[in-house]
Order: structure tokens, then sequence, then C-alpha cells
């Protein structure tokens, strides 16, 4: 990073969280989206107060028509119909919020409560003009330098006020809780300080909440030059050089952010220091469950089973000998470089190097040789690049089958304390990679893999995983299989028969009916729940008598494809799908929809963005691979239950198990 570069608030803010996201980021060449802290109403919301905000100086003729000496509560509800108005444009634009009912909802009762402040900014003279002579702008651009720091930020200011004294006021708008707190104001007192500085205007900071209750927070000058000052100006100093030099950014102090980022693959390849593995349970696997002696046992997550040598001593054996033929043909290239890590997984070894005495650009060359020459010998081998990451993937000749049983015997206590949490596979480095479909993030999966992708196997082992240590009455499985191929097996049947909601569905005319009746489950849910002030199907059982207590329903439909192909059929059964996939989580019922032909037309936009989980086995090719992961790689999979899964925290690769040895 050189004098003056530029910086975007956003980093400043991913930097504020963690350094180690915003240098990721840069050495990426991306801005970081975090999850944690964001609304999927947030851009709804910017776009029609946006628009909202071009229009005051041309307001509709029920708000040009109140009088000044109009009450608080004319005002009120003149400008919250004013801005509904543009919620209804925005609702109209996008058939999607018709599935979204409780978000849409809360977006509605936020413009609402932005009405009413408005309305008490403005209660005096005529309303039509106070709310233009208050409202000055809205996403207004903004850039200026900070030479004691080496950069120019530039960013987007949500609101420009007047405040009373006749200055202005940067406004955000955020709808997110409290918990973003200083995150927000330190980013409205570095937007005042580039108002400041680019035009010599000093004005207040404020930051508006909507959670959809409004809540107004306020920086005084004092504050926010105390804040830029002590705290933003250095950062923006050492961004500098964490840009530069990523390894030397810090670690969060945030234990809470490791699980849920999004650059948690890119953090422990980079960083060698202890992070918390990406498939921690959540906290609730730590809560304190009571015994029958009446004594609070706490159920901690059991570390991943290390393996003994011997235990895959052909594995380690291949890993020997094509690290020893890596440096060998390195050498013949004049490449003098040493092993960093080597890692055995059920599938492929991972031989991570380090830098090289010379320049790691004669390494890169040197691997492409590599890579050629010992394609002559049978070694199956790629080279890697990413970032300053280095490393050789080779595929073993004899893959290690990876069993389902062992792998829930050693995750027992965490995947019995929840119904609705799953297996999904081993990763290259031998962790147990697990994920819960009460866990926002994956309340539903779409997975996709092409004949000989291992994906029949993979879905049985989510079943059976699923099942394997709860109760009939705590989950239920319902399977769709319109090929009548994935599920005929009597053996697998047996196992689960005790488990299923109902014999086994095949075409459109048991799908759809089926998808109703869930549909109907959820809203009569929510109804219950609500009468017990809950929030959720575990808040609910947590609450009520055993008896009472509530399964989790799982829907399985293996080629969904076939469900799609009749062009009213696919609008009835997406139409559905978007439903319960907006909505079923809380209640308990959740979607896992696989097919063979991951292509736009057989997975529409629509269906994909409510399936939060997303497995790709292998597929024909990248564009495929895009429909599923939003990046190519599943193409270049080895199949037979080789994956790439993202959980809402990064796409990982992993090894499914599989139920049986085949």
């Amino acid at each position: 990073m050189t004098d003056l570069a530029r910086v975007s608030v956003t980093e400043v803010r991913n930097a504020l969280r963690c350094p180690r996201i915003f240098a990721l980021g840069r050495s990426r060449r991306r801005v970081v989206s975090f999850p944690v802290g964001s609304s999927c109403m947030g851009g709804p919301f910017h776009r029609i107060v946006a628009r909202f905000a071009q229009t005051v100086s041309q307001p509709p003729a029920a708000v040009s028509a109140i009088p000044a000496a109009a009450g608080a509560a004319d005002r009120e509800r003149a400008l919250s119909a004013w801005l509904l108005d543009f919620l209804v444009t925005e609702l109209e634009s996008n058939a999607l919020y018709a599935s979204m009912p409780a978000e849409v909802d809360d977006l509605a009762e936020a413009l609402r409560q932005l009405g009413g402040y408005l309305a008490r900014r403005c209660a005096e003279g005529p309303l039509a003009r106070a709310v233009a002579d208050l409202v000055l702008g809205s996403e207004t651009p903004i850039e200026a330098s900070l030479p004691e720091a080496g950069v120019v930020v530039t960013g987007k200011i949500d609101a420009l006020y007047a405040n009373p004294r006749g200055g202005t006021e940067v406004v955000e708008y955020k709808l997110t809780a409290e918990a973003n707190d200083p995150l927000d104001l330190a980013q409205v007192a570095l937007y005042r300080e580039l108002r400041r500085r680019a035009q010599g205007v000093a004005a207040d900071a404020v930051v508006l909440r909507f959670n959809p209750q409004l809540t107004e927070a306020r920086l005084g000058a004092r504050q926010a030059d105390a804040l830029v000052g002590g705290r933003l100006v250095p950062l923006l100093r050492d961004m500098a050089g964490w840009a530069n030099r990523p390894e030397t950014a810090p670690a969060t102090g945030r234990e809470d952010l490791c699980a849920s980022c999004p650059m948690f693959e890119a953090c422990v390849t980079t960083y060698r220091d202890s992070v918390p593995p990406r498939d921690s349970p959540p906290g609730g696997a730590t809560r304190g469950r009571p015994d029958p002696s009446g004594v609070i046992a706490m159920v901690q997550p059991p570390a991943t089973p290390q393996r003994r040598d011997e235990e895959d001593a052909g594995g380690n054996e291949e890993a020997r000998v094509a690290q020893k033929r890596i440096l060998e043909e390195l050498r013949k290239d004049g490449v003098t470089a040493d092993v960093h890590d080597v890692k055995v997984g059920p599938t492929i070894v991972t031989i991570a190097m380090v830098r090289p005495r010379g320049a790691v650009a004669d390494l890169d060359r040197a691997g492409a040789n590599v890579v050629h020459r010992l394609s002559a010998e049978s070694i199956e081998v790629t080279y890697n690049k990413e970032g300053a990451r280095r490393q050789f993937v080779v595929r073993r000749k004899t893959p290690r089958t990876v069993l389902l049983a062992p792998l829930l015997d050693a995750r027992r206590d965490w995947l019995a304390e929840r119904p609705g949490r799953f297996v999904v596979g081993v990763t290259p480095d031998g962790r147990i990679l697990t994920a819960s479909l009460a866990d926002p993030a994956t309340p539903h999966l779409l997975v996709a893999g092409q004949a000989g992708s291992g994906k029949s196997w993979l879905l049985k082992s989510l079943v059976a995983s699923l099942v394997h240590w709860h109760a009939p009455a705590a989950v239920r499985i319902t399977l769709l299989d319109p090929k009548r191929v994935t599920f005929n097996q009597g053996s697998f049947m047996t196992g689960i028969a005790a488990h299923l909601d109902g014999p086994l569905l095949y075409g459109a005319e048991d799908a759809m009916p089926c998808l109703e009746r869930y549909t109907q489950l959820m809203d009569e849910r929510y109804g219950m729940f609500e009468a017990e002030h809950v929030a959720d199907l575990d808040e609910y059982n947590d609450a009520v008598a055993v008896e009472r207590r509530l399964p989790r329903h799982v829907i399985v439909v293996d080629e969904f494809q076939d469900l799609t192909a009749d062009k009213k059929t696919s609008e009835e059964f997406c139409r559905a799908v978007g439903r319960l996939g907006a909505k079923a989580r809380a209640a308990g019922v959740h979607l896992i929809l696989a097919t063979q032909r991951p292509d736009a037309k057989n997975v529409p936009s629509t269906l994909k963005s409510n399936l939060g989980g997303k497995i790709a086995l292998r597929v024909a090719n990248a564009v495929n691979s895009r429909v599923i992961l939003d990046q190519a790689g599943a193409e270049l999979l080895l199949g037979r239950g080789d994956l790439l899964a993202d959980l809402g925290q990064g796409v990982e690769r992993a090894q499914g198990p599989v139920v049986a040895a085949p």
C-alpha cells in the first residue's frame, strides 16, 4: 500500500472487527461482507429512504396540504404514508417479498418509526417545507485524505439532515441490534471527519437504529474527535502496513466472530496461531442439561479424534512418496523449497510449501513442470496458489472410505444435545465437519452432484446422522424420490422406518400436497409459539412439558428437477419452497433438495436464495459449480463423496461418509 492509497469506510469497519478480515480481503482484492450484524432488509430500507429523500422538494399532494397548524398525529400519518408508498413500489418490484411476511412487517414498522421521527423534527410550519429544510441529502458520496495516516478514505453517507442550530448532521441508518453500537458510532464519527476535511463543514454525528423500534445515538464533537484521533487514525495507519504484509495483521479480540467469518479458511492457512475450529458447535451445545439425579451436567463438544499413524498407514506412505518426488522434481528445476505441512485426508494429500530460497515466481513456474512430470508416473497432482499460500494437492491412489458410525460416536454429545444437527464429512486435515438445521445459516440444504459423485450415499448419511441419536418423537423424516433409486435399499429404509413421517413419496402429485401440508404445519406452529411467547421450536420445547414437545420435520427431495420440468408444477414447487425456505426454520420444518443437473433452469435463483446450506459434489462443469456455490471448483472434485460445502462460513472441502462400506 503506497502513501495516500484508497480505503473504504467498509474496510475500516471490517478492520475494527478484525484486522485480519481487512488484510485478507485486501490481499484477495475484495471487500468482505461480514454476515454478523447484517439485516436482509437493510438494502430495501436504504433504497426506500433514498427515493424519499430525492422527492422532498416535490412532496405528494397529501403532504403539501398539511397546514402549519396541524398537530403531531396528522404530520406523522402523512409522513409515514409517504414512506410506505415507496415500500409498496419496492414490494411490487420483486415477488420474493411475498415469501418474507415477517421481515416485510419489520421493514414497514421501521419506516413508520422514521415517519414519526421526522414528524417530531418537523413540528412547526408547513409540513412540506419543513421536511425539505430538514432532509438535505441521501446516499452522498464522500472522499477525503488523511495524510497523517497515509490514506484517502471513501464512502457514502446515508443521509444529511439540518440541525436546529443551522448546521448539519451526518446520519447513519442501522437495522441491526445494539451489539454493533461501537462499530456504528465509529463509522459515523469517521464520516463526520471526512466531511469536515473534504468540505470544511463541522457536523453532528447521529445513528438512527431501527430494530424495528427507533433509537437515536448522538456523538458530541469532543467524543467524535477523540474517537477519530485516538482510535481511527492509528487504525488507518496500521491498515496500510497490514495491506502490504497481511501476515502481520493481529487477531481479533472478539471470540464470537471466528465461527461465522467468511474468511475463516483463508485465515487458518495464512495465520498459524490458534483459532477456534470452524465446526465448533454453537453455544447451546455447552448449556447445562439436567440428568436423572437432578445434577446439571455440562456437555462439552468433544475434540476432533486424532488418528494414529498406523490407522491410515497407506495414506501416510503415499504422502511420504509424493513429498519426496515433489522435492526431487523441484530441485531438477533449480528450486530449493521446504515442506511446511502435510495433511493426509481420506481422498487427497495436501502438501503445503514454504517460501523457497529465491523468488516465489520460480516455485510457481516449477510447480507446473512438477505436475506435468508426475502425471507421467500416474501421480495425479495439482499446484494451487492462493495469495501467499502455495501447495500441492495429490490424489490418493487408494482412498480411505469414511464410515459414518465412527463420526457419530466422536460427536455424540453435540449431536444428541439438540435434534437437527448432522455430520457432513471429514475435512482434509481430519476435522469432522458438522452443521445444524437450527442454525440460521443452514436451515435448509441444496445438494448437487452428477452420477458417480456420491450424492445418494451423502443423502443417506445426512438422514442417518439426523435420526441416529434422537427418538422418532424428536425428528421426523419425509422422503420424496421421483426416480425411485436413492432410498430403495431395504436395509436403509428399515433402519429409519420409525422416524418416517409417512410412506416414501414419488411424483409431483405427491410432492405438492406434502409441501402444502408442511406449510400449514409451519403456520400452526407459529400460532402455538405466539401463545407461549417463544421465538422458535427449541424455546418452545424447553418451555412446555415433555409430552407437548414437537418434533423437527425434515423433507428430503432427491432429483427435484423432475418437479420443475413442467412449467405449472415448477411455479407451484418454487413458490412452496420459497415460503418454507423463508419462514420454516424457526418452526422446525427443513428442506434438503438434491439434483443431478444443477443448471440455471433447474435451480432458479428464487429457489437457491432460500436454501442457506450448499453442498456440491462433482458436477459436469464450472457453470454448474457456480450455480451451487457461486464459484468454480466442484467440477474438479474426485467423485465418490468428495465435496465442497458452504455452510454459511465459507466453502470447505470434505469427504462425505457412507452409512456402510460400499
